[in-house]
C-alpha cells in the first residue's frame, strides 16, 4: 500500500507539472492569461491519462491582425479668384465658371513628393482641401482671429483745427507683421498688407485712400471743417492676408478690417475790426 501510495503522489506530481506546462505554453503563445488551458485527469491503478484544452477565446486566430497603410495620393485647392464682383472685373476672374462659389486650381500631390497641376474646381470654403484634413475654411477662420491693429490718427494742426482752413490727417502704426498659426497639425503663415482706409470726419462725410497719399503718406488725407465744434473722425483700415499652409500659398483672406479713432476740436477764426 505504501509503494502504491509513493506512486500515485508521483503521478499527481507529473500531471500537476504537464498542467503547469500546457497552461504556461497556452498563455506564451496567446498572451491570453484570462482563458488559460483546462486539463482532465482519468485513469486507473498506477496509468494515469491526461487530457486538455485551450480556451476557444484564446487561439491565435481570434487576435487582431494589423495592416500596413500606405501613403496615397490626395488633392489640394488653392483659391485663386474671389465671388466679389469687383476684384473679378479684369482678367482671368471675369470669365470664371464659378458665379456663387470660388474658382480654385487643382493640385494633385504623390507619396514620393511629386506634384502636377489637375485641373480646376469650383469649390466652397468647405469643400476646398489644403491640406490633408485641412479645409480652407479652417483656414480662413484662423487667419480672421488674428488681431489686426488700428493705430493712431495723427493730425496737423495738432491741437485744434479752423473752420474753413484744411487740416491734414493720417494713420501712424497700422503695420502687422506675418503671423504663423497652427491648424489641424500644420502651419499656416498669414503675411497682411492694407487695402485701403476709410476715412469719416463727424459730419457726414466720407474719404476713401488706396495709396500713395499725397505727399507721399499712403493713408493722408484732408479735409474742411466748416464750423468749429468737436469732431468725431475716424478711420476704418481694410486688410487682405496671403495664405501659406505648410509654405504653399493656398488663398487670400479678404474684408479684414481694423478701426482707429480720434475727436478734433475745430475752432472759428474771427476778426475783429477796431480803429
Amino acid at each position: 500500500m505504501q509503494v502504491r501510495a509513493h506512486r500515485i503522489l508521483a503521478l499527481l506530481g507529473l500531471v500537476a507539472t504537464l498542467t503547469s506546462t500546457l497552461v504556461s505554453s497556452a498563455h506564451a503563445a496567446d498572451g491570453c492569461n484570462e482563458h488559460p488551458a483546462f486539463g482532465n485527469i482519468s485513469g486507473s491503478r498506477d496509468t494515469v491519462l491526461l487530457s486538455g484544452a485551450q480556451a476557444a477565446q484564446c487561439r491565435t486566430t481570434d487576435l487582431p491582425v494589423a495592416t500596413e497603410r500606405r501613403p496615397a495620393p490626395y488633392y489640394t485647392e488653392q483659391i485663386i479668384c474671389s465671388t466679389d464682383p469687383v476684384q473679378a472685373a479684369d482678367g482671368l476672374c471675369s470669365a470664371t465658371p464659378c458665379p456663387t462659389s470660388f474658382f480654385a486650381l487643382r493640385t494633385l500631390h504623390f507619396p514620393d513628393g511629386r506634384a502636377e497641376a489637375a485641373g480646376f474646381r469650383c469649390v466652397t470654403l468647405d469643400q476646398a482641401v489644403a491640406s490633408p484634413g485641412v479645409t480652407l475654411a479652417q483656414v480662413f477662420e484662423a487667419v480672421r482671429k488674428v488681431k489686426l491693429p488700428g493705430g493712431e490718427i495723427g493730425v496737423e494742426p495738432q491741437v485744434r483745427g479752423l473752420a474753413n482752413l484744411e487740416s491734414f490727417f493720417w494713420v501712424e502704426g497700422a503695420n502687422q507683421p506675418p503671423v504663423d498659426l497652427q491648424v489641424g497639425g500644420s502651419t499656416v503663415r498669414a503675411e497682411f498688407r492694407v487695402v485701403e482706409y476709410r476715412w469719416s470726419f463727424g459730419g457726414g462725410e466720407s474719404l476713401v485712400t488706396e495709396g500713395p497719399g499725397s505727399p507721399g503718406l499712403e493713408s493722408e488725407v484732408r479735409t474742411t471743417f466748416a464750423r468749429r465744434g468737436f469732431y468725431r473722425v475716424g478711420v476704418t483700415v481694410m486688410w487682405a492676408a496671403e495664405a501659406y499652409l505648410d509654405g504653399r500659398r493656398v488663398g487670400e483672406v479678404d474684408d479684414l478690417v481694423s478701426r482707429a479713432q480720434t475727436t478734433y476740436p475745430v475752432a472759428e477764426l474771427r476778426t475783429v475790426l477796431t480803429g
